[in-house]
Parts: C-alpha cells; structure tokens; sequence
C-alpha cells in the first residue's frame, strides 16, 4: 500500500472527493434515507438531526464527507443549504462559543457573505451569555443571507463531554428550536448522553447503527476498489476461487471497512496465499497505529488492556483483576473501574451494551486491535487461539473440493508464489486429508514428492522436510496393506452393520466420508491412518438413529477426546463433528453439548462460534456467558443459528 493510500485510508477528508464518490458503494441504503430527508426538508420547521453510531474504521467520516459533497453537487440544494464538516479531532474547542466560533470561520472560508461574522460574535466574548449570543448572530447572519447550515460532526461524544452539562442543555435546546441548523453526527460509541434518560439528548437523535459489512457488500467494494484501480479482471480471476478466503478475514475483523480496504491490497499482492498468511500481512500494516495506541495509555490502562485482550471474549471487573493479578501491583477493583471508565471514554473498551452495573462485560472496542495483540504481544497458547478461530472460520465458510486444492497446490508450486513456509505448511496438511475420491490417492502421492522436491531444491529444513517423506512412506501401498490385514476384521463389521442403516437414515449425509472411508478399506484394499476416529463417528451417528442418545453421545466424546489427545485438531474442525453438536441442539440436548465443552476444556477454543450458540440457548442460566461473544463471531452464530434451525425442520 502506497503512503499516500495509507494516508487516505486513516483520513478521508484528503482524498480527492471524485475519488472518494467513485468509491462510495457500500452505504448506500442509509447515504439514500438521510439524503433523501435532506432533500425534502426546506428547514422551515426545526429539522430531524442525525447521529452514526459505529467503531473505528467503520465508515462515519466517509459517509458525512459523502453527505457533504452530495449537498454541494445538487444545484437545488447548494444555494441555500451550506455544508459544514468538523474533523474527527478538534482540540481547540472547550466550549459550546468556540462550537458556533468554529462554524463562523469555516463559512467565512467558502462564502464571502461571512467573513466578518466571526469579528461579529466576539464583539460580546466576554459576556456571561456568550454561548447564546454566539449563536444568536450566527442565526441572524443565516436569515439575513436567505440561508441554513448542516454541521457535520464526527466525534461528537467526545465534544458533548468537553462542553459540560450546562452548555449540553444549552446546545440540545437550540437544535430542538432553531431551524437554522441541522446537525448529523458521529460518534465510535453508544453515547450515554442519548441512551440515558437522565441526560439532556436522551432519544433526540435518529440513531443509525454502521454495522460490519455482509459478504456481498465486501465483494462489491473489492470490484470498485478494482476497477479504479484497473485490476478488474485480476480480482475477477481472483474471485473464482478465494472468496471463502475473503469471507474469512471478513468476519475476523468484523466487516471494518478500513480493514477491508487494506485486506483488497493483500490480495492483489498475495493471491494465492491462506488466510493465516493475509492475517499476518494486515497486522504488519496495522502495527503503528495500534502500536502506538498502547503507548499512549498509562501502566495501568495497558495492564488493563493486556488482561482484556488475552481474556478474548467479554469479561468482568473481578475477571480482569485475576487476568493481571493486580493484586500485586497493589491495583483494587475499584480503580480498575475507574481506569475502564476512561478506556472506555477513548474508544478502547467497550462495555457489552445488554449488561448493567455490577454484571457489566468488557471487551476491546476493536475486535481486530485484539487479533494484533494477541499475534504480536502474547504467548504462543495465546496466539494458537487466533489461529484455531481462523480454522473454524475456514472449515465453515469453504466449500471447495479437495480435488481443486490439490490441483491449486501444484500450479502455484509451479510458478513459485507460495513462500516455503507455506509449502511446508500445505503440504502437511493435505497428507493428512482422508480422500473421497480414491483418484486423489495418487492426487496425494504427486503433491508429496512435488512438495518435497520444491523444499529440498531451496534448502528448506531438512527435519521439516522428512516429516513429509514420512507421510510419502505412508501413503504408500505396502504400508497399507500392513496395516488392512490387521484392522479389516473390525472395519469390515463396522461397515457391514452401520452402512445400510446410515444410508437409509436421515443422517446418513452428515457422515457419508466416514462411511466411504471405512468403503476404501472393505472394498477397495486401501487405507488411511486417520480413519480410527471416523469410525466411532459413524457409530455415534448410528445411535442417534436408533434414538439411543446417551450411548451416541458417550461414544462421540470419546472421538472427541482421542482428538484432542492426539492434537488432531484439524479433525476437530471437519463438518461432520460440527454437525454432531449442532443436531444435538436442534434435540434441545442443550446440556449434553454443554458437557463436551466441560468434559474437554480444549473444545472451547476449537469451536467457541458452537460454544457461544450452545450458552445462548441456555442464556437463562447462564445469562452472561453468551454476552462474551465478540463482533467477529455474531455473523457465524447466526448461520450455526439457521442450520440448527434446518435440522429440528428435516431430522427430528
């Protein structure tokens, strides 16, 4: 990414406002509502005002510049309606006087009717009621000129905090009357002064929540983002096959747009990279921003801070205090409260909306500052948590067959894109894959010797590399044939007896590669070391179709937990196992599922989108543990949510 596309991606304002239009195609259902209010409104009554609601990145400052610049294009409107915008960060404004001061001087720039104005208002500034005389010549000068003003204002939370409570009355006062000014703000957090109903703006602004974007939107900016950038027919290629790789990082970072943008330019330059790869290269980028994030706060705040991001989900006061041991830094509940209130003042920390009080959950505002944090500052159990919840999402969003990431494989292998890493990386994941297609045998094998031949030639690891000729040896026939004449007795029972059941059965999908695994061996004289725990998967699958479900579920954690032992955690991940658990939820067995993540505490990090839906569903006992659930995995619950819903229609 360029200096200068850096520079407009954290501000907007200095982009070329052609360009910031051209770019403008997310949005646009709420830039259209408000717009089309503006359009309408001749303010001859005291107008509707506005207020954004969304975290950084998330597009306010574009969509107020974009209000803005549609205001100054439509003919009908710019004689009489003149946009004001205030930047993201005003620091010389203490006071509701240096409000309207700030609007007499950025008038006096474009219009040459109101250059004197500001000389007009300071005539009074030493005045007890100068805030009121302010705006009371301000709205004079408007009349006199035939005209009225929008002000644009970003951060405005934080500049109701500066101005104190009586100039907040006073402000909220004049906007409840005064055709003159309308304002559309924006603010990076649920402003108290308009959800408490004790405070002067409670319920007066048409709150617009700015939420992440869904999977259509993101690609439909990667389209613009490429065709100005005269790259339509590279993403186009692209997006043949990597859209499940978008969608992951997507949900990771929440939808952020600001992410987004910077996750376009990893895929131009890493297109056929993995999602892990295009997690570690936006982290690089976004180092000295969040860097420097924590080294603006105080020791305290960052121990704060580091107890709440290594947490992940959601946490209390008493939760933090333990995470830091603040006990011996001699730190009391009571000032981590404290200190909270003001990280939660600067859009650190953000307080999970539906808890109150005592029961209140923390979390960093930023799901994406967590994700750096974790990867750049924590310890490598910390780091794995990332990376399983990368796995999780891969497993979920990809839909592609293995025939096509073998062959994906060995093309980039022939033109050098991938590092060596991810050769290694790739190549050992796939000599683990269980085959459906007995072609992908020999698929297997090519891809090895391929792998091997690519590391060895650039003097790869030479221990790294034998682990993948030890997979070679494994995949070859005579260790197979080994390996059949000593399991096939109970292979072919287990086959003989579940397959004409399983394939009857209304669950006999949800298994069938399990199924065709323990075929291969029976039938077709191959084998696959992985195949032990797909066999007591097919068992517990058979028992859920005679409804013996305790002896279905005690045999499905005993899978689980040969997994977990063994650190076959890709396994964990295969959709058979995620079904298991969420067809058990769609029986109400609630509590069973629950026990899986009791009984194998490591499950919790594999499958937290599964653990979170699992304690929704039991929210009334545990009403605060499914608040835990960051941004990131809301979309996913939601999908887990429908396919629960799926089930309980067409299996029970």
């Amino acid at each position: 990414m360029s200096d200068r596309k850096h520079t407009y991606l954290f501000n907007p304002p200095q982009k070329d406002p052609r360009v910031l239009k051209a770019e403008f195609v997310v949005r646009t259902a709420i830039f259209e509502e408000i717009f089309s209010d503006i359009q309408s409104d001749s303010m001859q009554k005291p107008p509707q005002h506005y207020m954004l609601l969304g975290q950084r990145g998330m597009g306010k400052t574009t969509m107020l510049l974009r209000l803005k610049y549609a205001i100054e294009d439509d003919a009908s409107l710019n004689k009489w309606l003149l946009p004001i915008i205030f930047n993201e960060e005003q620091y010389a404004m203490p006071d509701l006087a240096s409000f309207f001061e700030h609007i007499a001087t950025l008038l006096a720039e474009d219009h040459p009717a109101y250059e004197k104005l500001l000389d007009a208002m300071r005539v009074h500034e030493y005045e007890q009621d100068y805030e009121q005389k302010a705006y009371e010549i301000l709205a004079a000068w408007l009349k006199e000129n035939q005209q009225k003003i929008i002000v644009f204002h970003d951060n405005f939370g934080q500049f109701l905090e500066k101005i104190g409570k009586i100039s907040t009355h006073r402000l909220r006062n004049i906007l409840m009357n005064s055709s003159e000014i309308r304002l559309v703000g924006a603010s990076a957090t649920l402003l108290e002064h308009t959800s408490n109903y004790n405070k002067p703006f409670f319920d007066f602004f048409y709150q617009i929540r700015l939420r992440g974007l869904n999977a259509d939107e993101t690609i439909l900016l990667f389209e613009r983002l490429a065709e100005n950038e005269g790259k339509t027919a590279i993403f186009a290629e692209i997006l043949k096959t990597e859209r499940p790789r978008i969608d992951v990082m997507r949900k990771l970072s929440g939808g952020v747009i600001r992410t987004m943008v910077m996750l376009f330019d990893v895929f131009m330059d890493n297109e056929k990279q993995d999602s892990f790869k295009d997690l570690e290269a936006i982290l690089d980028r976004v180092t000295p921003l969040y860097k420097h994030r924590m080294d603006d706060l105080k020791p305290q705040q960052q121990l704060i801070v580091d107890a709440v991001a290594k947490a992940w989900d959601a946490v209390t006061v008493s939760e933090i205090a333990e995470i830091a041991r603040a006990g011996r830094q001699g730190l009391k509940t009571n000032q981590i409260s404290a200190q909270l209130k003001q990280l939660v003042d600067n859009q650190i920390i953000e307080i999970e909306p539906r808890t109150t009080g005592r029961t209140n959950l923390y979390r960093l505002q930023e799901r994406f500052f967590n994700i750096w944090y974790l990867m750049r500052y924590s310890t490598r159990q910390d780091k794995q948590r990332v990376i399983w919840l990368v796995k999780f999402l891969e497993g979920w969003c990809d839909i592609k067959d293995l025939k096509e990431l073998f062959d994906r494989f060995d093309n980039n292998l022939e033109k050098g894109t991938y590092e060596l890493n991810t050769v290694f990386d790739r190549a050992l994941a796939y000599s683990m894959v269980n085959e459906k297609d007995t072609d992908l045998i020999d698929e297997k094998d090519k891809l090895l010797r391929n792998a091997i031949k690519h590391l060895e030639k650039n003097q790869f690891e030479e221990k790294l590399i034998s682990l993948l000729k030890e997979a070679l040896i494994l995949n070859s026939s005579i260790r197979l044939q080994k390996a059949i004449s000593q399991f096939k007795p109970i292979l072919s029972k287990a086959y003989s007896v579940a397959e004409p059941i399983l394939k009857k059965s209304k669950y006999g999908s949800f298994c069938s590669i399990e199924i065709e695994a323990i075929k291969k061996i029976v039938q077709e004289n191959t084998y696959d070391l992985e195949v032990f725990p797909f066999i007591y998967s097919i068992w517990s699958f058979l028992y859920l179709e005679l409804d013996n479900l305790d002896e279905s579920i005690k045999i499905s954690k005993n899978v689980f937990l040969y997994l977990n032992q063994s650190k076959k955690y890709s396994d964990i991940n295969k959709t058979s196992f995620q079904n298991y658990l969420l067809i058990l939820c769609s029986k109400k067995q609630y509590h069973s599922v629950l026990s899986f993540f009791e009984e194998i505490p490591e499950l919790k990090d594999h499958l937290k989108p599964i653990y979170f839906l699992t304690m929704e569903y039991l929210k009334d006992e545990y009403p605060n543990e499914y608040l835990k659930a960051g941004e990131e995995y809301r979309e996913t619950i939601e999908e887990l949510k429908a396919r629960v819903k799926w089930f309980e229609e067409h299996l029970n």
